[in-house]
């Protein structure tokens, strides 16, 4: 994602005020775009189908799109995050047919774990009829495969494809149930159905462009057995993070029955969800600024490393390095903290301007501040995907998602005034995790390019932690 950040900082720089928010607006759009038109979408259809469905199909959509989108970012995490390792080792050997041979084998895999989960899941737990239950699962399934996809995308230096293509699927979904015959839970479902797999469609005909070459599955020297298993369970670490305290709110004292033996917690769904947007101006710096800035340095650093300079020139490489984190960590706090502020303050009107529930005030303000510790947790384990530590990528999130859980079931009999609080907690300790990590690295850190990670000395698995 550097590469982006790069165009977006030239735009800024040459640009004046306009290139400014230009660069701002477009770095949102590629972060969390795809995300946020996802959000608004899902909105719509929620108003939506409050006049054109009855209550029981406008709850068995709703119910399928939430499970849908949580449990296809899980199928795809562990198989993602490595294809993507996997496909950037590849990229960089200029090996196209490479590239594509990854691909496909990790959408045959997510494909296929989302089929079994959908079956289970909608079949089985929910009780569905076989046909609405074959539409669950292929949306599970579809959307797994944009998880485990869409990241390639940023290699192809073409950052609208993307939410053009979202876009284009929500459009036809939009257009499809505007003329279907019978509104009903099938007909809804498989207007959705269609339109992700326009989506998914989209953003493998762009890639089938850019990697033409015939597929070839190089296995050997690909990665290690062991740093496959850390870099996999790294992304599932991270999915749980996220939602984990919502999952086990759904079985919570104020959760819902909604279909079968599934269960949702509205008021701490929409307070959650509407809060985790408050990341998109977080999220935006770190592509803009972090990682571009970070990028750079550490890129002195590796050519110093590599050439002929003094160790002296190395450490003033390395001091660099740690400045650029510390000064992008800094102003990455200070907006996030703003807009966590604002968040608080202005709760009560935006509830009411939109009409949601004003119980969901209390996890709205929780997690937006629990986001800016999310924030200083990825800006940390952006750090340490460069330096190659993926076992400490993975313990971030994994105390991330512990204490998350942990806190949730402590304040399980609290209400809803107590929701939020559990993914904050989380979010705390993550951060504090991960800046320990990171802090210990790069003081470190020509210790581990030399010698502690080096692959020549400690073997290609690498180092756990």
């Amino acid at each position: 994602m550097a590469g982006i950040g790069f165009q977006l900082a030239r735009t800024a720089t040459d640009g004046g005020v306009g290139g400014i928010v230009g660069a701002a607006a477009f770095g949102a759009l590629i972060s969390a775009g795809p995300w946020l038109i996802t959000a608004v979408a899902m909105a719509a259809l929620n108003g939506w189908s409050v006049g054109h469905l009855l209550r029981a199909d406008a709850v068995i959509v709703h119910t399928v799109l939430i499970y849908g989108f949580s449990l296809s970012a899980l199928a795809a995490a562990p198989i993602g995050i490595l294809a993507t390792r996997m496909a950037a080792d590849r990229i960089f050997a200029r090996d196209a047919a490479g590239v594509t041979g990854i691909v496909i084998v990790a959408l045959g895999a997510g494909g296929a774990i989302a089929l079994v989960v959908g079956a289970l899941l909608f079949g089985f737990l929910a009780g569905l009829s076989p046909g609405r239950a074959m539409l669950a699962t292929i949306i599970l399934a579809w959307l797994t495969q944009i998880w485990i996809v869409a990241p390639l995308l940023t290699t192809l230096r073409r950052y609208r494809a993307v939410p053009l293509a979202y876009l284009g699927g929500i459009g036809l979904a939009v257009i499809l149930l505007a003329f279907l015959p019978a509104r009903d839970a099938s007909g809804v479902l498989a207007a959705i159905a269609i339109g992700v797999g326009v989506t998914l469609a989209a953003i493998l005909w762009t890639i089938h462009c850019h990697f033409a070459a015939p597929p070839i599955l190089r296995l050997r020297g690909a990665i290690t057995p062991g740093m496959a298993r850390i870099v996999a369970a790294a992304g599932t670490a991270a999915v749980a993070a996220i939602w984990i305290d919502k999952w086990l709110l759904w079985a919570g004292p104020d959760s819902v029955a909604t279909i079968g033996w599934l269960r949702l917690n509205p008021i701490n769904d929409q307070g959650s969800f509407l809060g985790l947007l408050t990341m998109v101006p977080g999220l935006t710096l770190i592509l803009v600024v972090g990682e571009t800035r970070f990028d750079r340095a550490f890129g002195d650093l590796i050519a110093r490393c590599t050439g002929t300079s003094t160790l002296e020139r190395v450490e003033e490489a390395r001091r660099e390095v740690r400045r650029t984190l510390l000064d992008a960590l800094r102003l990455l706090v200070l907006v996030q903290a703003l807009v966590a502020a604002l968040a608080w303050v202005l709760a009560v009107p935006l509830f009411d301007a939109i009409g949601a529930d004003t119980r969901a005030i209390f996890a709205f303000r929780q997690t937006s501040l629990g986001a800016v510790f999310h924030l200083i947790a990825i800006a940390a384990t952006v750090a340490l995907a460069y330096y190659d530590l993926f076992g400490r990528i993975m313990l971030t999130w994994a105390a991330f998602a512990i204490a998350s859980a942990v806190a949730t079931l402590l304040q399980w009999n609290y209400g809803f005034a107590a929701f939020g609080w559990g993914y904050m907690a989380g979010a705390v300790v993550g951060a504090c995790v991960a800046m320990a990590l990171v802090a210990e690295a790069t003081v470190n850190l020509i210790y581990l390019l030399f010698v502690g990670n080096n692959p020549s000395v400690v073997g290609q698995q690498g180092r756990l932690l």
